[in-house]
């Protein structure tokens, strides 16, 4: 996932300056225009710091702040306070996350430990504002693709680990622009989004209530001796983010990525980086213990009932995840009675994906397309040719009924439709364990399942004949010798064999489904991809080999033209019926997971809320459910404890543990999962720390942080 911090040893930061703070000066320090100030200063004890190296000043009691307006008066005061210095640098002491983003021992998941260094310039504008700069140092260095064997003597660089010289990105190199436009995109997330919300005391009126926006800059700089709060390595497009010892993180940009190992946009992922250099830890991949120190952290009064909450999600996607395997394996088992109910319908689907055949491969989208591709290949001189081979073939030459036929065929073959009802049966089971639950007073979270969940009712496990019962009573019985010829009619069996019969009536899937329309674009994509095959084919050629020869006879322009129709029209006629099988099937597919989680959380609920005195009104559960509920209740209730009081990051402190977890959690906002950009008051504790300590004045309440 993106988005981790710093590993230790693999980042590099820029140096960043300390400003000491003595918190005192001398009386002589104060403007002249300000003796009563002065005056009312040494009274107290203490002294405003106007010296750009040390921009702070202790904060004084109210007693001390009303004596000080009296004696000088709040112009005066201001005037005084007006001289602070406003600009200062901010260099936290490292800070550590724990991230369970690993693989670890039947399929857990496993924890590493990350360094987060926050460095950047923090300057207030008076009452109008506050901006957070980071500047940034882009450099180039290789890093260490091979994990380090076990044994490997001290100093064996690991996967991921940098190695080798920094060197400055050359002038004429694309990933200074892309560094620049990057650094850009990133900041866009952030800015319009923080308030600082605070007041004013005043010793003879109502407290003066401020509200200053805060900007954020990212300033990006390439020279290896140039001074900046971070330095990052922009990796060429050469290497891919997201490939064996190229994760992307605060210290690491990559030019190109992998797609499938991060979804989210550049930008988003960028953002994302950024919260990690102003001191922001991640939110993805935590345990339920770091979990509950989040909510408490995001919304102290709703952290027990949101935990609560969760928790009981948490079980329920577990129960569903330890009976996916068996549910699958029992439709796997009842397949032939689905299959064979489905084909029975084939001449039914023929006779109407031919009608469908026969309008779309005369339509004149069809026919352009197909008069391109046969202009693109052949000579000039045959191209008077082209619009008689382009009618023929798509009329008088084109056998629909055998087209269709064929694609019917296959598209209803029993291995065919087994495999894809199978496989959209364990998307709906998947799908909904990866649904995100809206925690009140954080917001969306994704409940990761391990993959050791999905196995704890397999073969030699306790809750086995548990699980095995629960889906033969959800799915129905396996076909086989001796077994009702009926399925139940609540089962999904019985559901699923009853579609094909409703093909005949009036608005059925397949009226709505085998059109021409359908066919047409179907088709249409045939044609292109075919093209598009052919044209990678011609680029692709090594030096020195010649392209295949364009047609240069009108009976090529035919056989060309009959070749690319029958092939379309096929591909298309097997895809409607994929399509017509997929519009009829994963609806019931999608309804009956939905019916098992319902009835999963009413097991949830009774157990994990109902008191014992109300068991009995509850109703008589099903053994088996409660049973598999049970054991995954255990199982998290065995994690909580192995994780209790290690906080954000147990592999940070010393002696510090974090078991692997069956479970763990991805806030759905910019420092969790990156999908979205939501952010939260609570995150921006050290930006709003550090202004209060180093920029809020002495009159100032603190200040908090207000998100939109």
């Amino acid at each position: 996932m993106v988005g981790r911090g710093v590993p230790a040893g693999g980042s590099v930061v820029g140096s960043g300056r300390i400003p000491a703070r003595t918190g005192r000066r001398s009386q002589a320090g104060l403007p002249s225009t300000s003796a009563a100030a002065r005056h009312a200063v040494g009274d107290t004890g203490r002294s405003l710091s106007l010296d750009g190296a040390t921009p702070g000043f202790d904060h004084i009691s109210t007693d001390d702040v009303l004596a000080l307006q009296r004696a000088a008066g709040n112009r005066a005061v201001a005037e005084a306070v007006s001289l602070i210095a406003q600009r200062v640098p901010v260099k936290n002491a490292p800070t550590g996350e724990t991230v369970y983003n690993q693989a670890a021992a039947g399929g857990q998941a496993g924890a590493k430990h990350y360094t987060i260094t926050a460095a950047y310039e923090m300057n207030r504008s008076g009452d109008s504002g506050v901006t957070v700069t980071v500047k940034i140092k882009f450099l180039s260095q290789a890093r260490n693709t091979v994990p380090k064997p076990p044994g490997a003597p001290p100093g064996t660089p690991d996967a991921g680990d940098l190695v080798g010289p920094q060197t400055e990105i050359p002038a004429g190199d694309e990933r200074r622009g892309w560094a620049t436009t990057t650094a850009g995109d990133a900041v866009r997330h952030w800015n319009g989004r923080l308030t600082l919300v605070g007041e004013e005391w005043n010793a003879f009126s109502e407290n003066t209530k401020k509200r200053l926006p805060v900007t954020f800059q990212a300033i990006p700089v390439f020279g290896i001796g140039e001074e900046a709060h971070n330095t990052v390595i922009v990796h060429p497009a050469t290497v891919v983010g997201g490939s064996t010892g190229n994760p992307i993180d605060a210290g690491n940009f990559y030019k190109k990525k992998d797609d499938a190992a991060y979804p989210a946009s550049d930008d988003l992922i960028y953002a994302h980086e950024y919260g990690h250099l102003l001191g922001i830890p991640d939110e993805y991949s935590q345990s339920n213990e770091q979990m509950n120190a989040l909510l408490h952290q995001a919304a102290p009064a709703g952290a027990a009932s949101s935990q609560a909450a969760l928790d009981r999600t948490t079980v329920e996607r577990m129960t569903l995840a330890a009976l996916s395997r068996p549910l699958s394996a029992q439709l796997d088992a009842a397949m032939p009675a689905v299959t064979a109910a489905l084909r029975a319908q084939r001449p039914l689907v023929k006779a109407k994906m031919a009608k469908a055949a026969r309008d779309a491969v005369a339509s004149s989208a069809v026919r352009d397309d197909l008069r391109a591709q046969l202009a693109a290949g052949s000579e000039g001189s045959v191209s008077p040719s082209i619009p008689g081979a382009v009618a023929f073939e798509t009329t008088t030459n084109f056998s629909n009924r055998t087209q269709a036929g064929a694609g019917v065929e296959a598209g209803f073959s029993a291995a065919a439709l087994g495999t894809q009802i199978s496989d959209a049966y364990w998307k709906a089971l998947t799908g909904a364990q990866r649904a995100t639950t809206a925690v009140a007073g954080l917001g969306d979270v994704r409940v990761n399942v391990a993959n050791a969940v999905y196995g704890a009712s397999g073969a030699g496990t306790a809750t086995a004949g548990n699980a095995s019962a629960v889906a033969a009573s959800t799915v129905g019985p396996a076909a086989g010798p001796g077994l009702p010829a009926v399925a139940p009619p609540a089962s999904l069996l019985a559901e699923l064999s009853g579609l094909p019969a409703t093909w005949a009536a009036a608005g059925s899937a397949l009226e709505a489904g085998v059109t021409p329309a359908a066919f047409t674009e179907k088709m249409q994509a045939a044609l292109r991809s075919a093209a598009a095959a052919e044209a990678a084919v011609a680029a692709g050629l090594p030096p020195g080999v010649a392209p295949a020869s364009k047609i240069a006879t009108a009976r090529g322009l035919y056989e060309k033209a009959y070749q690319l129709v029958t092939n379309a029209s096929k591909v298309a006629s097997q895809q409607v019926a994929t399509d017509l099988v997929a519009a009829t099937v994963n609806p019931v597919l999608a309804t009956s997971v939905s019916s098992l989680q319902g009835t999963i959380a009413t097991e949830v609920t009774r157990l994990m809320t109902t008191p014992p005195a109300g068991m009995a009104a509850a109703g008589t559960p099903d053994p088996n459910m409660t049973a598999v509920v049970t054991a995954m209740r255990g199982r998290l209730d065995t994690a909580k404890a192995a994780t209790a009081g290690t906080g954000r990051d147990p592999l940070g402190a010393p002696g510090g543990t974090a078991p692997a977890q069956d479970v763990t959690y991805s806030y759905q906002g910019l420092m969790g999962s990156n999908k979205t950009d939501a952010m939260r008051a609570d995150q921006f504790a050290p930006v709003v720390n550090q202004f209060n300590d180093k920029l809020a004045t002495l009159f100032e309440k603190k200040f908090s942080a207000e998100v939109k």
